[in-house]
């Protein structure tokens, strides 16, 4: 028997549509109807084998559910929420895996009937390939899932979503909403914003070397690979988490700013001390 028999799926992207592929495979889901608002992208995602039935009907694909994935754009949740709202029922749960959670986390409280019933979630393991084409079985193996409950959320529904994830191979987590986004914001969302602004930096360096992308090497490619990424889904993330990817964009400019003094003194012996520093930690990641 399923863990949930009749899943609402909203996107049907790399997350929302390999957690499809994952969770039938593994027999988690029964029987999935997804919602978009392209019927494109539902026929894609129905050729590949995500979704049992597709409808361009937010709230026809809601009803019923026993679970509401979310996996929209961050900035469209609340807008699918309020329209799914009159066909949820007092025992559907709803989840979401959106990068951002403090203030999407009350939007979507405010506009579902049972907001204890909505558990929010991240499984941290993206890609820059984007639509139904970028999903994959496997994606989630092995990596990290956080739950960031509020203290509304039922925690029977928490412990089932828990098992979801688990389910598909994540090892998953709890932590605080504000805490989340201060940390995604490190971790994921100012390297976007670092690569796309290299991007750029290199892109505005043509003025001077017209060809200098010609020269771009393993190195380049390997540092700005996210950005390619969707524009449209990184500029709601930047919006939307603005506060913490701030500050350490002041903190990663201040850095820069400290790298580029020493450079500018011929400092070899500070300069190495700090390079040294920033390998030793990446290789600690490693680990």
């Amino acid at each position: 028997m399923p863990l949930f028999d009749k899943v609402a799926l909203f996107g049907v992207g790399l997350i929302g549509g390999s957690l499809a592929l994952d969770a039938k495979r593994k027999g988690l889901f029964g029987h999935v109807t997804a919602s978009s608002r392209h019927a494109e992208t539902l026929d894609k995602a129905l050729r590949k084998g995500i979704a049992d039935r597709t409808t361009l009907d937010a709230l026809e694909c809601a009803k019923g559910a026993d679970l509401v994935v979310l996996a929209v754009p961050v900035s469209a949740m609340e807008e699918v929420a309020k329209a799914i709202a009159p066909g949820l029922g007092e025992k559907t749960i709803i989840t979401d895996v959106g990068s951002v959670k403090g203030q999407m986390i009350r939007a979507v409280e405010r506009a579902i009937p049972y907001p204890s019933r909505f558990v929010p979630g991240h499984p941290v393991a993206g890609s820059e390939r984007f639509g139904p084409q970028a999903a994959v079985e496997g994606l989630f193996e092995g990596k990290r899932c956080v739950l960031t409950p509020t203290e509304t959320t039922d925690r029977k529904a928490l412990r089932v979503v828990q098992a979801l994830w688990e389910g598909v191979g994540m090892k998953v987590v709890e932590m605080d909403p504000v805490q989340h986004d201060w940390v995604l914001a490190a971790t994921s969302h100012l390297p976007h914003l670092v690569a796309y602004a290299m991007v750029e930096t290199v892109l505005r360096a043509r003025k001077t070397a017209p060809d200098v992308f010609d020269y771009a090497a393993g190195g380049f490619h390997d540092f700005t690979r996210i950005a390619a990424s969707s524009p449209d889904m990184w500029r709601d993330i930047f919006l939307m988490n603005s506060e913490s990817l701030n500050e350490l964009t002041e903190l990663f400019m201040s850095t820069l700013s400290e790298l580029k003094k020493i450079i500018a003194s011929h400092d070899g012996v500070e300069l190495r001390k700090m390079l040294e520093s920033a390998r030793r930690a990446k290789e600690e990641m490693k680990k």
